[in-house]
């Protein structure tokens, strides 16, 4: 193992892939709390990355009546 040049390699095992339920979490949420549309604040991803995953157990999860929308830097959550 060479630490003299600014890296070490280390055996270790893969780990198994974990899959994150935060996206189905807040889209459950959403459901449960009878809202017509909420914004969704305090998650530290970008916009982007949010509304990829949330879309993604949209789609996945076959749930009707429910989109995901941007305005500007902020993710919505609306019925239709």
């Amino acid at each position: 193992m060479a630490k003299s040049k600014g890296y070490e390699l280390v055996p270790k095992r893969i780990p198994l892939r974990q899959r994150s339920s935060f996206y189905k979490e807040i889209i459950a949420e959403f459901l449960s709390s009878g809202q017509q549309s909420v914004l969704i604040a305090g998650t530290e991803r970008k916009p982007a990355t949010l509304i990829q995953g949330l879309r993604k157990v949209i789609q996945v999860e076959g749930t009707m009546g429910v989109k995901v929308l941007q305005r500007s830097q902020e993710v919505y959550l609306a019925k239709d």
